[in-house]
């Protein structure tokens, strides 16, 4: 047997990307249930392991199914845990010889590649716990919008979007889609991952974070975690 070993699993509940090395084994696996496709991981990846999710051009309205992303590429994955720990929602963990890491053990995280990330734990009305360390803001396009699409009111996990009642005549102004509660925003980016037009966008406008951190390591994975524009990425 050559080593390393790398094996994939993908099941309606989980994917699992493995590699097993000579004296030891790494594990990277993704909840799909706790998953919300807001493609934080894909963003901060630093080896662009990860993937939108199975979304394409001929899914006209993506689901929060369609945008959940996977490890398209495992040969890529240096199973750093970046994905881990950034991951809003906890849909990640990383293992090391089927043991779970705790995030303190990561090594990134244990040798102060990243710094402490400052989050308020909220619990959301689906039951989904996010720990939100960025501020946002969100914009939309009406001009783009695709009137009555509705996908970003549909993904939104906090119900921050809403779309405004269709127009009883025909010949009136098509559908919009409103930010009903800026507030409630978590700024996970799942809006701006799922709109098919690119009329929703997502500016990041804060992380949170404190204490001692490597500036060639995080300063980049702050950009590519402001990086949300989809649409224009895969022009």
């Amino acid at each position: 047997m050559s080593f390393p070993k790398i094996s994939r699993i993908i099941d309606k509940d989980q994917e699992s990307v493995k590699v097993q090395f000579l004296t030891e084994s790494l594990e990277l696996i993704l909840n799909k249930e706790k998953c919300v496709g807001c493609g934080t991981c894909a963003r901060v990846c630093p080896k662009e392991a990860i993937s939108r999710g199975p979304i394409g051009a001929a899914r006209r309205f993506p689901t929060t199914e369609d945008i959940i992303p996977q490890v398209y590429d495992p040969n890529k994955c240096v199973f750093c845990g970046t994905c881990v720990y950034m991951c809003p929602f906890g849909a990640l963990t990383l293992k090391k010889d089927g043991e779970v890491l705790n995030l303190d053990d990561i090594p990134i995280i244990a040798q102060k590649v990243v710094p402490k990330l400052e989050f308020t734990a909220k619990k959301l009305d689906n039951g989904r716990v996010v720990k939100q360390y960025a501020t946002a803001t969100v914009s939309i396009d009406n001009e783009e919008c695709a009137g009555g699409c509705s996908t970003c009111a549909e993904v939104c996990p906090t119900g921050s979007i809403s779309v405004a009642e269709k127009p009883e005549k025909g010949w009136e102004s098509s559908v919009k889609v409103e930010v009903v509660d800026q507030d409630k925003c978590v700024a996970c980016g799942a809006c701006d991952n799922a709109c098919p037009t690119g009329a929703v966008k997502l500016e990041i406008t804060e992380v949170k974070f404190s204490g001692d951190y490597n500036e060639i390591f995080w300063n980049p994975l702050i950009e590519r975690l402001k990086t949300l524009r989809w649409s224009k990425k895969e022009d």
